[in-house]
């Protein structure tokens, strides 16, 4: 592996490689197989390059099951056990193999969450998952990280809400286990996540604390500005939630990009990517007509006889730009020029001697 760059399902990731876009399904099929493949062929039509599952039951999740959960956009909340709520909205694992295989027939990579070792191994062994997507909130899932770095397969971890040393532990963790394909993300744990809060330059020091990673961003804010600005701070791997239809029932549908602004935010990325170019200072192909035309060169002030020394009385500094250089005038002064030459003549070396 080189530092910083690898391959998902022969997909590059990491490097000068476009960023690896995720639609993020998680529990957006509410269940439906059919929502589900319908979503999935949204997402393909939007050109993003994978689609993302949660695999869990509540039982594994939760010991306060009872516990009530409040989701929803301002107005519109529902309150409900969270256990049953995780229960209905759980992707049965029979339907796993059918959806990832119906994503490659779309052209993308399918892959999803697991939330204990038993869901990782279910993934890996008998699903085939090509990578591993670790949530927020199992940053100190120590079973579930060993597990997952051992399995051989590409480990993706969120760092939402948790310090730079629980952070630092888990990497530590993936990387004493054997991984060595990691995309560490900054993540922002709320839904939505406030644009002041989204601390967008943790991006940066997480490149230089982990140079043998990839770094991505797991966006849960609204709109596409939080997730522009992470690629353009370096994030190979753009993670976001995404619905078939925003008035769906369920907790993550209403915050969730649907097929019009996906759709705009890998417009958006491919757009940045092309802008973004190469650090080098150079004269650009689209420039080159208009520096010709508007650049300034010395140009002759009045006439000038065959063998007469040019003066600064000679020269002025107007347009168009194909003459020589206003930056040389010191190293024309005092030469003659090798014919009758008219006011406003552009200048050339062909012209001296």
């Amino acid at each position: 592996m080189r530092s910083g760059l690898f391959a998902i399902a022969g997909r590059p990731v990491g490097g000068d490689h476009p960023a690896f876009i995720v639609a993020e399904i998680g529990a957006n099929h509410n269940g439906d197989i059919e929502l589900a493949k319908r979503t999935i062929d949204a997402a393909a039509e939007c050109g993003v390059d994978a689609v993302k599952f949660q695999t869990y039951t509540a039982a594994e999740l939760l010991a306060d099951t009872g516990r009530l959960l409040t989701w929803g956009p301002e107005g519109k909340e529902i309150t409900e056990p969270i256990g049953a709520m995780f229960d209905r909205l759980s992707l049965p694992r029979h339907m796993h193999r059918e959806l990832f295989d119906y994503a490659a027939g779309r052209g993308l990579i399918a892959f999803s969450t697991p939330f204990s070792v038993d869901g990782l191994r279910f993934l890996t062994e008998e699903v085939g998952a090509p990578c591993i997507k670790i949530a927020a909130s199992d940053v100190n899932h120590v079973d579930l990280l060993a597990a997952a770095a051992k399995s051989g397969k590409p480990v993706m971890l969120s760092l939402g809400k948790c310090t730079l040393s629980e952070a630092d532990m888990a990497v530590g963790l993936l990387l004493e286990n054997g991984a060595s394909e990691i995309v560490v993300m900054h993540c922002v744990s709320q839904y939505p996540s406030p644009m002041e809060e989204m601390n967008l330059r943790v991006i940066g020091a997480l490149a230089r604390l982990y140079p043998e990673c990839v770094i991505g961003f797991s966006d849960h804010s609204l709109g596409i500005t939080a997730a522009l600005g992470a690629v353009t701070l370096g994030a190979k791997v753009i993670e976001k939630h995404f619905t078939l239809d925003k008035s769906l029932e369920g907790p993550d549908h209403w915050f969730s990009m649907d097929p019009a602004d996906m759709a705009s935010l890998v417009r958006e990325i491919r757009n940045l990517e092309a802008a973004m170019g190469h650090p080098r200072k150079r004269v650009l192909s689209c420039e080159i007509d208009e520096r010709r035309k508007s650049v300034r060169s010395l140009v002759l002030s009045r006439p000038i006889a065959k063998g007469e020394p040019l003066t600064a009385d000679h020269l002025k500094i107007v347009r168009p730009g194909w003459g020589i250089s206003p930056f040389d005038r010191d190293k024309v002064l005092g030469m003659r020029v090798n014919a009758d030459l008219p006011a406003n003549t552009v200048l050339t070396w062909d012209h001296l001697r």
